[in-house]
This record gives C-alpha cells, sequence and structure tokens, in this order.
C-alpha cells in the first residue's frame, strides 16, 4: 500500500442522467476529478447543464448511472446522504428560527450527542472564524441577510465534514451582499484550514467572477463534459476550446483563414497559430477587449481602420464599439481605451490587435 493520502474527494467516471430526452446531452458523462482537503473547486457552466444535478449526485440525492464517488478514500457511491461526512448547503441559508445563533450552530453536534464543553467549544470557534462573536444569543430574524449566510456556514462546518457542497451560494444576492457572502466563505473556509480541518469545497456556479474569486480551480462544464479543469488564471488566459472562451464572456471572435504555413489571416492581420489545422481550413481568433488598442489611423500604421458605432461606460472604465472599415460583415469589435479619451460616435480611428494575445481555435 502506498503512503499516498486520499483526496477528500474523488468522482471517477461518473455518470448523472437527467431529463427526459435521450442522447448525448441528456445528462453528465464521465466526470472525474479529485478535491484535495481544504481545496476550493468551482464548477462553472450554464443554466441548464447540469451543475446543481452533479452536486445532488455527489451528495447521495440523486442516483448516478455509472461511475464511483469516494470520500477520503472510501467508496460512498451507494451509500445514503447521512453517511457521506458531506454536508449540501441550498441557495437560501435555513435556520431554525425557534434557536439561538449559538443552537442553530451546534445544531449537528447536538445530534452527534457532544459534550457539553465541546459544544461551547467548537461553536465560539465557527462563530470567531464566520465573524459573528457576541451574537450566539441573537435569534435568526434580528440578523442580516450576509449574517445568516455566515451562520449556516459556521453550521455546516462546525460538524467538521470532508466535503462542503455549496449550490449556487451567491445567485441571488445583490452586490453588496454577494460580496460579503463571498468574503465569508473565504474566511470560513481558511479559518478551518488553518485548524486543519478544512473540507474539501465544491461549489456550482454560473458567475464567472465568482469561480475566479473564490476557487483554486475551475472545472468548466459544457455539453454534460468537464471542458477544461484549471486554475483561474490558467482559465481565463488560455482557454481550451471556442466554446470556454464564449463561457468566460470576456472573449470576442473573428473568422479566419488557415494559412500554409499554418499562421491564419483574420480582419485584423495574419496570427500565429500553436493549433494544428489543415492549410485552407476556416479557424476562429478569440482575444479580450484589452488585447485592442485604439488609436488615431495616422499615427499607427499597423491599425486597422474602425469607425466608431458606441461608446460603453462601466464602473471600471470605458470601451468603444468599432465596426472595421475594411470588413463590414465581421462582428463589432469592443476595445478598452485604458485611460485615452474616446472618439466620438462616428468618427474614423485605427484599431490594433496585440497578437501574441490572440487564440485561435478550429472554426
Amino acid at each position: 500500500m502506498s503512503g499516498r493520502v486520499a483526496p477528500a474527494l474523488a468522482v471517477e467516471r461518473l455518470d448523472v442522467l437527467f431529463g427526459t430526452t435521450p442522447g448525448v446531452n441528456s445528462g453528465l458523462r464521465n466526470i472525474s476529478v479529485a478535491v484535495g482537503g481544504g481545496e476550493r473547486l468551482a464548477v462553472l457552466g450554464p443554466s441548464g447543464v447540469g451543475k446543481t444535478t452533479l452536486l445532488r449526485a455527489l451528495a447521495g440525492l440523486a442516483p448516478v448511472a455509472a461511475g464511483r464517488i469516494a470520500v477520503r478514500g472510501a467508496d460512498v457511491t451507494a451509500l445514503p446522504p447521512e453517511r457521506r461526512d458531506m454536508v449540501y448547503l441550498h441557495q437560501t441559508p435555513v435556520l431554525f428560527e425557534h434557536l439561538s445563533v449559538a443552537e442553530n450552530v451546534a445544531f449537528p453536534l447536538r445530534v452527534r450527542r457532544v459534550s457539553n464543553d465541546a459544544v461551547r467549544e467548537r461553536v465560539t470557534a465557527a462563530l470567531a472564524a464566520v465573524r459573528l462573536p457576541g451574537l450566539e444569543h441573537r435569534a435568526p430574524h434580528m440578523l442580516s441577510g450576509g449574517q445568516r449566510h455566515r451562520v449556516a456556514l459556521a453550521r455546516a462546518l462546525v460538524a467538521r465534514p470532508a466535503v462542503l457542497l455549496l449550490d449556487e451560494p451567491l445567485s441571488a444576492l445583490d452586490p453588496t451582499l454577494r460580496d460579503e457572502v463571498r468574503e465569508a466563505i473565504a474566511d470560513v473556509h481558511d479559518a478551518a484550514d488553518a485548524l486543519d480541518h478544512a473540507p474539501a469545497l465544491v461549489l456550482v456556479t454560473h458567475d464567472v467572477d465568482d469561480a475566479g474569486l473564490l476557487a483554486d480551480r475551475v472545472a468548466v462544464l459544457l455539453a454534460g463534459r468537464i471542458a477544461q479543469l484549471a486554475a483561474p488564471a490558467t482559465l481565463f488566459a488560455s482557454p481550451a476550446t471556442l466554446g470556454v472562451a464564449h463561457l468566460l464572456g470576456t472573449y470576442q471572435t473573428l473568422p479566419a483563414l488557415v494559412r500554409a504555413d499554418g499562421a491564419v489571416d483574420c480582419a485584423l492581420g495574419t496570427i500565429a497559430s500553436h493549433a494544428v489545422l489543415e492549410p485552407g481550413a476556416a479557424a476562429v481568433v478569440a482575444f479580450r477587449r484589452d488585447a485592442l488598442t485604439v488609436r488615431s489611423v495616422a499615427s499607427e500604421p499597423c491599425a486597422v481602420a474602425a469607425r466608431v458605432v458606441g461608446i460603453r461606460h462601466r464602473a471600471h472604465g470605458a470601451s468603444v464599439v468599432l465596426r472595421l472599415e475594411s470588413a463590414p460583415g465581421t462582428p463589432m469589435l469592443e476595445a478598452e481605451l485604458r485611460g485615452a479619451v474616446a472618439p466620438g460616435v462616428g468618427e474614423l480611428c485605427g484599431v490594433a490587435l496585440e497578437r501574441r494575445a490572440a487564440l485561435v481555435f478550429p472554426a
């Protein structure tokens, strides 16, 4: 027997069927991933792809068609939910309104008949971890929305499960509360990690920012399969497929044609490609807004002439929407201004692509 420590959660070739229409997209297929204790994994995907179904299957709340689920090396695929050493939290935290904050947090320990001294110690530590010290005797109806989420997280972690499953924990929150709860999830998990009993945390979300800010790794779920599994920085910089790039929402695309030397030609110039593509084949060039630079036509010889058709103002800066003059049939492009004075709508300008930041995919 090897000395390797088993991951807190191991999912091996898992198939989960859902929906009523048979076919390749009627369920999850061949899902394999391992999550270590203290690690945070985000499952990112569009609505309806099966993110919640996957979480329910892991928790034992939905049947699996094939594959294996192991917790700390033990096969739990056939076990009922209460014997899987997991805690499943729904979107909206449900607290016992007739119990105080402390007794809500203590509930899993009371069920396990933990001694009163141990209950007090662990509840106090849990409430300190979620930044709610001194609220032990407060009733749930006296808490803010963010505080209710923190109490639910403390209750989930006080039992020290091997795996914590969070189902879209931020989707129904306004921006301020969203930031507070996101911070609470990270704080609580980090505090448990410091005490050496942090669970493997698996959260599902359709929000790219939530996945990037919370997760150590992101599993992108598309068409019932994991399309990419990577750290957030790697995912955002190098999406593995065009589908992943579209899901991230930060990439825009142009059609291209593969040259004999393997590079591709698009409306913004010639782009080197690491993809193995047949000469003459159709391709797609993908790039982010910050890979485009807006210039005056005269001052940038390599810029392509473009007409400004709109200006978009966001909290973090402005961008311009452009129509390429030489390729009017191509999609509109958006370029960040990065402090530059925005050209007016209808004006002619130049736009240049940072070619090293462009990705090439098969069409």
